[in-house]
């Protein structure tokens, strides 16, 4: 975003003029500030009345949006024109969720043909394992699926899979393997049947050196445990196929997607396999039905709601200097949803050079973390109330969850936005507290209450912050859609491992990455 934009200069102008009202005085003199800052979302209600805006900013706020061009760059993303310019990529993550259009042109229609035909494959082999008819090498039935992915191929599918689970089918064992240590697949393996277990490989380019290590160690836990032809029990979801076929995989067993769909967009991809298989299809449909409701109303509806949201973390972070989100849901089954979107939001967002490769003169991308709702209020929320630092959070909440505690979560997550607006200052006869109990209150939080945590509610979630994100990268001027920080971290390990590999050292390396590494060698070869 160019220093010269008049709306930017015109938002800092606004924040000088309103930098001390608090909410307390927002509240108190508009008596219809709620109701002007709540909205619909598809099924969710969001309500901002207590971030630190008014009307009047989300105006100004808008006017950036426009000028930035948020809403042609949402067309141009859903028509599958590059938007990914530093890969000379489209973004499709949309398109597999979307039905296919009449309208569409040819180059589209291929696309979504492309996805339909990989979408019903997954559709006959979740079928074909509920009802039992899938066999494994040996002729046992297969109950079991074993995923391994990492990033993107494992925090959406598994994040899901636990929101879910009032929908999983209790004949299936599914477990999930992420990262290196071989403690993880350890556990996940442990009392697996191997002749009726299947594996699914995840890996968008198949060489994450994390993901494919611990494939080998399957193949080989399969192959020594009764399975001499491993390659019958084991799948892929990539957008690299044909390292899928060199890797061992058998084409019927391989489950393509492009490799412009990110992979931390990717929860509607083939990379959900075993969700797919875990939940059923017609749950999985659900939820991408959810998802599609979003992607409609980011398109149809100018000042939509996922934009509003990404345009008040850029007012937060780059003109307020909040450095922080917290990410509470108040329901246990989405515990895992924050780390979700700490890869959605700061894999997109912690860029300091725009997309035309210039050092940014804003702030960009905040430290996202959180916690499931009333755990989180017995770690981290004492700091978020009485802290020196300012850190806005999403409260997330539903009226009816698969137990008889709604209510009292709803109650907690009330009160806890309740008390970060306004703070308390004294006891409940009126005495003032004395300094260290005081609340100060005046923390900004955005609540999105749901109905309940069903399949399509999920993915209205996940759109949610998918397009919050994005508006957020476009308004700042960065690509949201590449992570060259995390491929060059992958790089220097490699190197690093194989210097360790072969005890040679490189001696243009730091003193410090030196001798950390003659450290690890010498621990390693048992010397005290």
């Amino acid at each position: 975003m160019s220093s010269n934009s008049v709306n930017w200069k015109e938002l800092l102008r606004h924040y000088e003029a309103t930098v001390d009202l608090s909410l307390h005085k927002r509240f108190d003199s508009d008596p219809e500030r709620a109701k002007k800052l709540g909205f619909e979302c598809g099924d969710l209600w969001v309500d901002v009345a207590k971030q630190k805006v008014d009307t009047e900013t989300i105006d100004l706020l808008f006017d950036l949006a426009e000028e930035q061009g948020v809403t042609s760059f949402f067309h141009s993303m859903s028509f599958g024109e590059v938007v990914n310019l530093s890969e000379a990529r489209p973004a499709l993550h949309t398109f597999l969720r979307r039905p296919l259009s009449e309208e569409s042109g040819k180059d589209l229609r291929s696309i979504s043909e492309n996805i339909n035909e990989t979408f019903n494959r997954m559709s006959e082999l979740a079928e074909k394992i509920k009802s039992k008819q899938l066999l494994g090498f040996s002729g046992k039935v297969i109950n079991s699926v074993i995923n391994l992915g990492i990033g993107g191929s494992h925090l959406g599918p598994f994040m899901a899979f636990e929101a879910l689970q009032d929908y999983v089918n209790p004949e299936i064992e599914m477990r999930w393997s992420s990262g290196l240590d071989a403690a993880d697949l350890d556990n996940a393996l442990q009392g697996l049947d191997p002749e009726s277990t299947i594996v699914i490989i995840c890996s968008k380019t198949f060489s994450t050196s994390e993901t494919i290590s611990a494939a080998n160690r399957v193949l080989n836990w399969l192959s020594s445990n009764g399975v001499s032809d491993p390659t019958t029990q084991v799948f892929a979801a990539t957008a690299s196929p044909e390292k899928a076929l060199s890797f061992g995989v058998v084409q019927e067993n391989i489950f393509s997607f492009s490799e412009s769909v990110g992979g931390r967009f990717s929860l509607a991809s083939p990379v959900a396999l075993g969700l797919m298989i875990s939940i059923g299809c017609k749950n999985f449909e659900e939820m991408l039905d959810g998802m599609n409701i979003i992607d409609r109303h980011v398109l149809e509806v100018t000042r939509n709601i996922p934009m509003l949201l990404g345009l008040i973390d850029v007012w937060n972070n780059s003109i307020i200097g909040t450095n922080s989100l917290a990410i509470v849901p108040y329901s246990y089954r989405l515990r895992y949803f924050p780390s979700h979107l700490q890869q959605l939001m700061m894999e997109s967002l912690g860029k300091s050079v725009s997309s035309e490769g210039e050092s940014l003169k804003t702030k960009s991308g905040v430290a996202v973390f959180g916690a499931s709702g009333t755990d989180a209020q017995h770690s981290f929320f004492q700091m978020l109330h009485q802290g020196t630092e300012t850190i806005p959070v999403d409260l997330i909440g539903f009226a009816r969850l698969s137990n008889e505690t709604s209510q009292e979560l709803i109650a907690n997550l009330i009160a806890q936005a309740e008390t970060l607006a306004f703070g308390q200052d004294t006891d409940e006869k009126g005495i003032p507290l004395l300094p260290h109990k005081i609340l100060p209150g005046d923390k900004p939080s955005t609540v999105i209450l749901a109905p309940d945590l069903s399949p399509s509610i999920l993915g209205q979630l996940v759109a949610l912050y998918e397009h919050r994100t994005v508006s957020a990268g476009v308004v700042l001027g960065i690509n949201p859609f590449d992570q060259w920080g995390v491929e060059f971290g992958k790089q220097a390990a490699k190197e690093i491992a194989n210097e360790l590999q072969s005890s040679k050292i490189d001696t243009n390396r730091d003193d410090s990455t030196q001798t950390l590494m003659k450290r690890y060698s010498h621990w390693r070869d048992g010397k005290p």
